[in-house]
């Protein structure tokens, strides 16, 4: 098998720390990541890639119903396809939270390409408007 940084690549920690100074990240941290950047981006934020992210802040005062849920889910899939090669993503689930009506849990199930072992990333994300 060959070496998860070269296939993976190797890049700077985030978020950037006054101390110790610059951490280095690679392999499939890296891919972690980058994944957390492409749900955290809005399109037309970063310079040369209009494309790159999610755009969930679009949802902040959505109400938190069932269309809502599945527009998001879509968002995220379409995202992810477009924006980060290294992933085949499984499955996207989204919850809403059993104690707090406006908390949605975002829940990313994927594989690094050529990894075989399973994965998940789950952030957390906060709807204005109460439970469906």
């Amino acid at each position: 098998m060959r070496d998860p940084d070269t296939i993976y690549g190797t890049g700077i920690q985030l978020p950037l720390l006054r101390h110790p100074g610059f951490s280095w990240i690679s392999g499939g941290d890296a891919v972690t990541q980058s994944l957390r950047a492409v749900l955290l981006t809005e399109p037309g934020e970063r310079i040369g890639r209009p494309t790159f992210g999610v755009g969930l802040r679009r949802y902040l005062f959505a109400p938190n119903n069932l269309a809502t849920r599945a527009a998001m889910r879509q968002d995220i899939v379409d995202a992810v396809a477009r924006d980060e090669p290294r992933v085949r993503l499984d499955e996207v689930d989204i919850r809403v939270d059993a104690i707090e009506p406006t908390l949605l849990r975002i829940e990313l199930h994927y594989h690094l390409k050529d990894d075989p072992g399973p994965r998940s990333l789950v952030l957390p994300f906060y709807l204005d408007q109460g439970a469906a």
